[in-house]
């Protein structure tokens, strides 16, 4: 009977749920730095778009030609 569990977790559990803890708030802030990223080069590309519509330089993009 000496080796009994408690019901109050121990410092192994602890330290497990500390590191989840810690890992996911890393990966959080990577995903939201790249979501960042993502937003910004989503708005350059389209004033880019924008600049050439207005310059009338519309001609084949890609692979088909507007």
């Amino acid at each position: 009977m000496a080796n009994q569990q408690s019901a109050t977790p121990t410092g192994n559990t602890r330290r497990g749920a500390r590191a989840v803890k810690s890992a996911f708030r890393i990966v959080r802030n990577i995903l939201a730095i790249l979501g960042v990223l993502f937003v910004y080069l989503l708005a350059l590309g389209y004033m880019q778009y924008q600049d050439r519509a207005a310059a009338g330089d519309s001609s084949c993009s890609f692979t088909r030609c507007l």
